[in-house]
């Protein structure tokens, strides 16, 4: 019995005692944080808003009235939560007689300005042309504050539309853009 209690102790005390070793000699090296693996582009979607934060990997906003935002990789040097929105009514192409809305309203907030050499690319669905309409008279509106207003918000801040071409490519009418106001979009056409 003497010598079992005497085997007990020598094994608890060889167990306690395993000595200090560094993690480096128990693993076979140095612990090393893995280097994080760069994220890939993202995706939103949405039936009245579609919000993603986008980084230098890019991004597509999609609303299920068609209306698509596509920030390609390096347009973006920072992560900027970007929201693609159904807008306020509006009238971007107000004159029925030279003027039509083609598609929704749309809103992307905040304003965003692409890197040099890089653009947004906003479209909707191609849609049948007003009669009387050709597809030179595609145009995008752009919400823009007035060069001598501060811009607060599109309800207290005098705005003025600024149309930009569009073309029709893969079955929707597209517009590149450098850069975004935060102010609501719409397509139309404008002779």
């Amino acid at each position: 019995m003497k010598l079992r209690i005497i085997g007990c102790a020598l094994a608890l005390m060889c167990a306690g005692c395993g000595g200090s070793q560094d993690v480096g000699e128990t693993t076979g090296g140095p612990l090393v944080e893995p280097e994080p693996e760069p994220a890939g582009p993202v995706s939103a979607s949405g039936t009245e808003e579609a919000r993603a934060a986008v980084g230098e990997a890019g991004g597509t906003l999609s609303l299920t009235n068609g209306a698509r935002l596509e920030i390609p990789a390096g347009a973006l040097q920072g992560e900027t939560e970007v929201v693609l929105q159904v807008g306020a009514d509006g009238r971007a192409f107000g004159d029925a007689e030279r003027q039509r809305p083609l598609g929704p309203m749309i809103n992307v907030v905040p304003a965003i300005l692409a890197t040099e050499g890089t653009s947004f690319s906003i479209s909707i669905p191609e849609q049948p042309l007003p009669s009387g309409f050709e597809s030179s008279d595609l145009a995008f509106a752009m919400e823009e504050v007035d060069d001598d207003q501060r811009a607060i918000d599109t309800l207290g801040t005098q705005t003025r539309w600024q149309f930009y071409p569009v073309r029709v490519e893969g079955g929707r009418f597209r517009a590149d853009v450098g850069g975004l106001p935060g102010h609501r979009l719409q397509f139309g056409v404008a002779r």
